[in-house]
C-alpha cells in the first residue's frame, strides 16, 4: 500500500479528480483547499501579488493504483506546464 500527497494548483484540480474517477483510483482521500506554497511553478499565496492558491490531498491506495495516478500526473503536467502539480509516495500499512 501507498501514501500519497498530491499538491495541485486549484485550477487543475477538478481535471484531476475527474481523471482519477474515470479511471477508478484514488477514490478515498483527504483534501485540504486553499494551501499556500512555493513550489517550482510561480508561487500560491492567495493574496493580491499571487492570487492563486493550492489544494492538497493524501490517499492511501493499493500498489497498482500508483501506476496509473503516475500517469495522470503527466499527463497534467504535460497539459498544463505552468500550474504546479506533484506527487509524494511512501510505503504504508493500514492498521
Amino acid at each position: 500500500m501507498k501514501k500519497l500527497e498530491v499538491i495541485l494548483s486549484q485550477a487543475i484540480d477538478a481535471d484531476f479528480m475527474r481523471a482519477c474517477l474515470v479511471m477508478k483510483v484514488g477514490q478515498h482521500y483527504t483534501k485540504s483547499i486553499g494551501v499556500q506554497g512555493c513550489g517550482n511553478t510561480c508561487p500560491k499565496m492567495g493574496d493580491e501579488i499571487w492570487p492563486q492558491l493550492n489544494n492538497h490531498y493524501m490517499m492511501c491506495i493499493p500498489d497498482e493504483e500508483l501506476k496509473i495516478i503516475k500517469k495522470i500526473i503527466t499527463n497534467l503536467r504535460t497539459k498544463y506546464p505552468d500550474e504546479g502539480i506533484t506527487c509524494f509516495v511512501t510505503e504504508t500499512e493500514e492498521l
